[in-house]
């Protein structure tokens, strides 16, 4: 059965498609935020724009709402950093594990606390990259879908965040950064987090 509906849908209908894809939207935003706080609050707000959308207009619900869930928490990710560069002391991802339903567990790890640390450290479009690749096998096609990029630029962004995270550059993640000045600046001109409006 497809997910397409008539405009706005049945309400049963549109519930159902959303939970199907509610598991997926939240290991996004808990990989972009290290919160699970603010990814549940993303999630709320995803569901409420898909309650009000046209949704015969919308040819891949999967896609559609990944746009939405990865745009707002770049958009949310970037306010966090620099929130976070006007005060002391070191930041931690809470270290929570999910299962299908998207709750807490034991035994699924939707993104390694090691791994959130070291995502902290680079630019947001690398992190929504590697998290979309690498915890949600997610085709190119789709990150760069979802990115607004193409699919050349995508495949750098993942090779990039691998590497960086392969040799160490973003290595000392528990340590208070250096020059957090400096580094909410260099968030506002390379994150591009004002482009990535929710769909």
């Amino acid at each position: 059965m497809s997910d397409r509906e008539p405009p706005t849908g049945p309400p049963g209908r549109a519930d159902d498609v959303f939970a199907r894809q509610g598991p997926r939207l939240f290991r996004i935003a808990y990989g972009m935020l290290g919160s699970a706080t603010q990814a549940e609050d993303v999630v709320r707000d995803v569901r409420q724009h898909w309650q009000t959308t046209e949704r015969a207009v919308v040819a891949d619900p999967q896609v559609y709402l990944t746009t939405a869930a990865t745009r707002l928490s770049i958009r949310a990710a970037h306010s966090a950093r620099l929130r976070r560069a006007s005060y002391i002391g070191p930041w931690l991802p809470e270290p929570l594990d999910t299962d299908n339903d998207g709750t807490a567990t034991a035994s699924t790890e939707p993104v390694e606390f090691d791994v959130l640390l070291m995502l902290e450290q680079l630019d947001l479009a690398e992190r929504a990259a590697f998290v979309l690749r690498e915890t949600l096998a997610s085709p190119y096609s789709e990150v760069a879908a979802v990115l607004g990029i193409d699919g050349a630029r995508a495949r750098h962004l993942v090779h990039r965040a691998r590497r960086h995270l392969a040799t160490g550059r973003v290595a000392d993640c528990v340590t208070v950064r250096q020059g957090r000045d400096d580094t909410a600046d260099q968030t506002r001109e390379d994150d591009g987090a004002e482009d990535y409006e929710a769909v």
